[in-house]
């Protein structure tokens, strides 16, 4: 039987088995002498004591199994600077491009990705190329387009070129008039996500200068199909209500975020259904197979309503307006998102709910709750008696989104109410165990959530978990204390 190799195998350290086993061959130890079979002792060299290692791990010769060793060790490197990276450590990142040289065409896509002066020297550095963007779809990301300020200032300080969508956001004005004078049509040119300049205004002045020369105010984005003032609800408020003075196109979220009280009540007035709005798919279709959803999941945030955004936004007489306004439907649902049961049952009462015969769009609220990671909102739909099987982005169930956060107090509280334990999503067909494990080394909450117990409820509760190389280390170890093992 083969030995097994070690996880991050070591070419040096298998050297220096070779060596031990020669000198010990050398020296006439029997156990040495018995691992080389009917091969001469007096005749053996450092090439046969390399040979005999490389196949007591399994490979036929030493070329392979050094080939094996390199390619893993590639691989174990890919991995540390991907890590490195999103860790912001430069040193790091340094320090493995210079043990594991990249070409600088390799590395320009994650030039955008800097976040620091320091990490933006290393790749540069490395051979990257400063005005580099990333390749995405929709249209690529250069470092201008989306670092913060002082490595925005850096990056310029090391020549980059300033493009009008950089000209824009970083509140060049000059710069931007140049550019619109040398090439009126630039207005409408399409950047990162698909964005035009005015996407990326940073400035009243600047958003007016571009709407005077030709910018579409209502323009959507590719990746987001959402407009500028979509874009500006929470960084560049000034900006938004420019626009919405200018007679942008306006919806009840915007509205609340921005505190317009007096469009609020105009809007409710003209159309009282947009009380039931919510960033959700189900309120804005995406037309296109590959679009990332509205931009408002990242301003605003996933699934909130404009009771949600008044109250986030710290406008209290929008947030009264909408609450008086609001039908009981509306209110059950706001009062179970924010935990509160006796409003809750008061709405059920007055509006003759039943959480169980929700229509289809109600019936997700736990799913989305789940997505939101609000054990609170979770734990009263549960009370309420929502149903277990309606589901949020990816078609996945809120036991898919609570395994995949580590949320170990939400996932128990499920498991009380007897979910499928083997569903799949729509997207990927993952059970909830497999999402499980995928969230240990993936999932946005990989540092706080608890994954280790979460597969363990999982095991105990009858659910197929199967082990993955990519888990984290405590899933790993929780999997062999349950003899769980195979690639998943």
């Amino acid at each position: 039987m083969s030995k097994q190799l070690p996880e991050h195998p070591d070419e040096e350290q298998l050297k220096k088995q070779a060596k031990d086993l020669l000198r010990e061959i050398r020296t006439g130890q029997p156990e040495a002498v018995a691992r080389i079979g009917n091969e001469k002792p007096e005749t053996f060299a450092l090439h046969d004591a390399q040979r005999v290692i490389a196949r007591e791990y399994g490979f036929p010769s030493w070329a392979k199994l050094k080939v094996h060793v390199e390619t893993r060790a590639r691989e174990d490197a890919k991995a540390q600077f991907h890590r490195a990276l999103e860790a912001d450590d430069a040193a790091a990142v340094r320090w493995l491009l210079q043990r594991f040289p990249v070409p600088g065409a390799a590395l320009n896509p994650l030039i955008s990705q800097a976040r620091s002066a320091a990490m933006l020297d290393a790749l540069l550095d490395a051979g990257a190329d400063i005005d580099a963007k990333s390749d995405w779809w929709a249209g690529g990301f250069g470092v201008l387009h989306q670092a913060a300020p002082e490595v925005a200032r850096h990056a310029l300080a090391r020549g980059a070129k300033v493009d009008l969508h950089a000209a824009a956001r970083l509140g060049l004005f000059d710069r931007v008039r140049e550019l619109i004078a040398a090439d009126p049509s630039l207005v409408r040119a399409r950047g990162g996500d698909g964005q035009t300049a005015l996407h990326f205004a940073a400035t009243v002045e600047i958003a007016d200068y571009l709407l005077a020369h030709g910018a579409d105010i209502d323009a959507r984005d590719v990746d987001h199909e959402s407009t500028p003032a979509q874009y500006m609800v929470r960084e560049r408020q000034d900006v938004a209500r420019f626009l919405v003075q200018r007679g942008c196109r306006t919806d009840l979220l915007m509205l609340a975020a921005l505190g317009d009280l007096e469009r609020v009540r105009g809007l409710l007035d003209r159309d009282a259904r947009s009380l039931h709005l919510r960033v959700s798919d189900e309120f804005f279709p995406m037309v296109g197979g590959k679009t990332g959803g509205i931009i408002y999941q990242w301003t605003l945030g996933w699934y909130v309503s404009p009771l949600d955004v008044a109250k986030q936004f710290k406008h209290p007489e929008v947030r009264r307006l909408l609450w008086e306004r609001s039908p009981a439907d509306v209110r059950f649902l706001q009062a179970c998102w924010e935990g509160d049961v006796p409003a809750a049952k008061a709405a059920v009462q007055s509006g003759g709910i039943v959480p169980a015969k929700l229509p289809k769009p109600g019936r997700r609220h736990l799913a989305h709750a789940a997505r939101n990671n609000n054990l609170i909102a979770v734990k009263t739909m549960l009370e309420l008696g929502f149903p277990l099987d309606g589901t949020s982005q990816h078609g996945a169930t809120a036991l898919h989104w609570a395994v995949y956060h580590g949320n170990a107090a939400m996932v128990k509280l499920l498991l009380q109410h007897h979910p499928a334990l083997e569903v799949k999503d729509a997207d990927f067909s993952g059970t909830p165990a497999g999402w499980a494990v995928h969230g240990s080394h993936s999932s946005w909450c990989r540092q706080s959530g608890d994954y280790a117990a979460v597969v363990e409820l999982l095991i105990e509760a009858g659910a197929e978990v199967r082990a993955d190389p990519r888990a984290s280390a405590e899933v790993m170890a929780m999997l062999q204390k349950h003899g769980k093992g195979g690639a998943h």
